[in-house]
Order: C-alpha cells, then structure tokens, then sequence
C-alpha cells in the first residue's frame, strides 16, 4: 500500500485494484491497515481497540517456539516477532492494535 500511496494512488482506490487482482488477501480486503480504507475498524479509529501488539507479540513468540521445537525455521516470521515485540514495548505503539505496524514501517520509510 505504501508504494502505491508514494507513488499518487487514492487509498481506497490502491485497495480496490489490489483486491481485483491477485493480491486480494484478508490483510487487504477485511482488515486493512491504512486508516480511511475500511470503516469501523481500528485502522480506522486511531488504531483504537482489536488486537494489541502484545498479544501479537505473544502469539508469534509461540509460533517461533513451535517453528524451533520442530526444527522448520521461521525467519519472516522471526522478523515479525521482533518488530511485534518492539512495538508492545513502545509508548508511542505498544497499546495500539497490531495493524498500527503499517505506521510505524510507514515512519521509516519516510526518513
């Protein structure tokens, strides 16, 4: 969505292509994270609300000790874990919902 956004793109307009297209996924058509996209839900009020960032941290951190007791090696899934695990600790975005991770990448993007 970032790269769409950066490049002119309409919000609503970007999310109505990609879920036209191959790209349609849950993440894009049910639960987007870019505010405006979708009403009534946390993206969409502040990011108030849903599901925390801890509790994402936590259940990523499960997933990585299944991913290390079966020996089937995770690394996106690791770099998830960290970056959830950055967030529950942060001020700015430890109380919000995990979809605020599309603000926090957004803010690196931009420096």
């Amino acid at each position: 969505m970032n790269l769409g956004l950066k490049m002119g793109l309409e919000a609503k307009q970007l999310s109505s292509i990609i879920n036209t297209s191959s790209g349609r996924c849950w993440s894009s058509d049910t639960y987007n994270p870019v505010p405006g996209v979708i009403d009534g839900i946390p993206p969409s009020n502040g990011y108030v609300g849903g599901f925390g960032c801890a509790l994402m941290a936590k259940d990523l951190g499960l997933a990585q000790n299944a991913s290390t007791a079966a020996q089937a090696p995770t690394p996106l899934g690791s770099l998830a874990h960290q970056m959830y695990r950055m967030l529950a600790q942060s001020t700015e975005f430890g109380k919000l919902d995990f979809g605020v991770v599309y603000q926090f990448l957004k803010s690196r993007c931009n420096k």
